[in-house]
C-alpha cells in the first residue's frame, strides 16, 4: 500500500505558521527589555566597584603617607600607590580644587588636603557617561564635616563640577547602589551613605 501523500506530490510537514513565530519574537522582545536594564545595571555597578576600589586605595595611601609624615600628601606622585591614569581632567573644580588630579576618558581620582573647605578627602568621579557628575568620597581625619571618617560615600555633584549630574536625583548612588541620602536634596554635592 502506497502513502497518498507520496503519490500526489506532497509531504506533510508541520511549519510554524506566521502568528507562532510572531509570538515567539514578541516574547523574545519582552524578554530582551526586561534584562537590557538589569544588564546595564551590572555593567555600572561593575565600573562603579573598580571606582571604589581606587579610591579606597587612595585614602589608605593618603592615611599611611599621614601616619609617616604628619602631614597629607600634595601629589599621587607622593605616594606608594600606582595609578595608571595619566590625564588631568578633575571631576569637580571651584572652591576646594584637589591637589593632584589623575584621570582616564571617564573617571577622575582627586586627592585633597581640603576638598570644599571641610577635609582630607580622596575622590574618585565620573566624568561621562549618564551618570557623570557622580562620584564616591572617603575622608580623612581632620576638618569639619558631618561624614564618618573612612566610610565611602556616594555623591551626586549638581554644579561645580566638569559635568554636573543631570540624571534624576538619586538614581545613581539610591537606585545602583543602595545608598541613603544624608544631606538635603538640594544640597551640592547630595551625599549618600553606602549600605
Amino acid at each position: 500500500m502506497q502513502n497518498k501523500s507520496y503519490l500526489s506530490g506532497r509531504l506533510d510537514v508541520k511549519a510554524f505558521t506566521l502568528i507562532e513565530l510572531l509570538v515567539v519574537v514578541l516574547i523574545i522582545g519582552i524578554l530582551a527589555a526586561v534584562a537590557l536594564p538589569q544588564y546595564q545595571k551590572a555593567v555600572e555597578k561593575s565600573k562603579a566597584a573598580q571606582a571604589l576600589t581606587m579610591a579606597k586605595s587612595i585614602y589608605h595611601a593618603m592615611e599611611a603617607y599621614h601616619l609617616a609624615n604628619g602631614v597629607y600628601p600634595q601629589s599621587f606622585s607622593e605616594l606608594s600607590l600606582e595609578i595608571p591614569w595619566t590625564g588631568k581632567q578633575p571631576w569637580a573644580d571651584g572652591t576646594g580644587l584637589p591637589d593632584d588630579v589623575r584621570s582616564n576618558s571617564d573617571w577622575s581620582a582627586q586627592l585633597y588636603n581640603n576638598m570644599f573647605g571641610t577635609a582630607p578627602a580622596a575622590a574618585v568621579g565620573r566624568l561621562r557617561g549618564k551618570y557623570a557628575g557622580g562620584a564616591f568620597m572617603i575622608y580623612l581625619p581632620g576638618g569639619t564635616h558631618h561624614y564618618p571618617v573612612g566610610v565611602p560615600v556616594c555623591a551626586e555633584r549638581v554644579s561645580g563640577a566638569v559635568h554636573n549630574f543631570t540624571a534624576t536625583p538619586g538614581s545613581y548612588c539610591q537606585k545602583i547602589f543602595r545608598a541613603v541620602l544624608a544631606n538635603g536634596a538640594d544640597e551640592n554635592p547630595r551625599i549618600y551613605l553606602m549600605p
